[in-house]
């Protein structure tokens, strides 16, 4: 094979393309471009480096440097300044909104949100289907004879783990009023889509709603030190990339309040990671789940009782 996709030290998957030689035809090099530029646009890789003819595309998911770092952290492993050229920057946020109603018509919530339309265009400033899955979740179990309840008012303490746009953040924060609901993200730049969000839906008085970065399975003890620990936490669609499948579940260990703690995750996306690893990786980290018959990917996960 000409090419292979390869993991460098983070665990993160890069293609590289050998130079050329005399028994590579023209065309062969042709479709193998024309293929890298296909896994550029579809998986939001980021070219980074050109030396000669040798082309290096690496996976770029985090953009987990502060604004005034100037990307210091566009290095390569020789300490040599990357060449980074980011196909999405151009792309221009718009307004979205997303309304939910109940079919007892006891929620009747609309939320606006800047950020994409397309995920194609970003992974984390954009909403993803399982975010809106969730939220029809919600819906539904208000709606039931018995709804779990697990968002205590004005008490329980809520953290939405990648909230990209935090539609599932502000979704429970205006239908179930906990005390604190914390939308977090490890991009600096949906760090502030999250801010302008948070500022433009109004909520109830009894929830504090607030936003911190946060990188999955990194500085854990600080971040506890600081926010504490919570009593639910939910996500969508964030384990989609099998080096996250760990990192976030450590978080979740870490962070989940011990006792009667719920994890609320939806896993709906085609990705590296099938439904079945994630929940082997919840078995090893000493979680039990339940799903609903209307919501079979959406599941409620709590440690298992000893």
């Amino acid at each position: 094979s000409l090419y292979a996709v390869k993991h460098n030290i983070f665990g993160q998957p890069h293609l590289a393309i050998p130079r050329y030689d005399s028994n590579t035809t023209p065309k062969r090099i042709e479709r193998l471009l024309v293929a890298a530029i296909i896994i550029v646009l579809i998986l939001r890789l980021q070219l980074v480096r050109y030396r000669g003819v040798i082309i290096m595309i690496t996976w770029r998911e985090h953009n987990i440097h502060t604004p005034q770092s100037n990307g210091d952290n566009d290095y390569d492993s020789d300490g040599e300044k990357a060449f980074v050229f980011n196909l999405f920057d151009d792309v221009a946020d718009k307004t979205l909104t997303y309304k939910f109603k109940s079919k007892s018509s006891a929620i009747d919530i609309t939320i606006t949100l800047t950020g994409r339309e397309q995920m194609c265009t970003s992974t984390g400033l954009a909403v993803w289907g399982g975010a809106e899955t969730l939220c029809n979740y919600f819906l539904e179990e208000h709606d039931t004879d018995n709804p779990t309840e697990i968002f205590r008012r004005g008490r329980s303490r809520v953290l939405e783990l990648g909230a990209g746009l935090g539609l599932c953040g502000l979704f429970t924060a205006k239908a179930f009023e906990p005390g604190e609901v914390m939308l977090s993200d490890g991009d600096v730049d949906v760090l502030e889509r999250l801010q302008k969000n948070i500022e433009q839906n109004a909520t109830s008085s009894r929830t504090t709603v607030s936003c911190a970065q946060l990188v999955w399975g990194q500085n854990l003890d600080a971040f506890e030190e600081e926010h504490g620990k919570f009593d639910v936490i939910i996500a969508s669609e964030c384990m989609y990339m099998t080096p996250s499948l760990q990192t976030i579940w450590q978080t979740v260990n870490h962070l989940l309040a011990e006792s009667n703690g719920v994890f609320l995750y939806v896993h709906q996306a085609s990705s590296q990671v099938p439904n079945e690893k994630v929940l082997e990786m919840a078995t090893h980290c000493g979680f039990v789940w339940t799903t609903s018959l209307s919501y079979p990917l959406v599941h409620l996960f709590r440690r298992k009782k000893i």
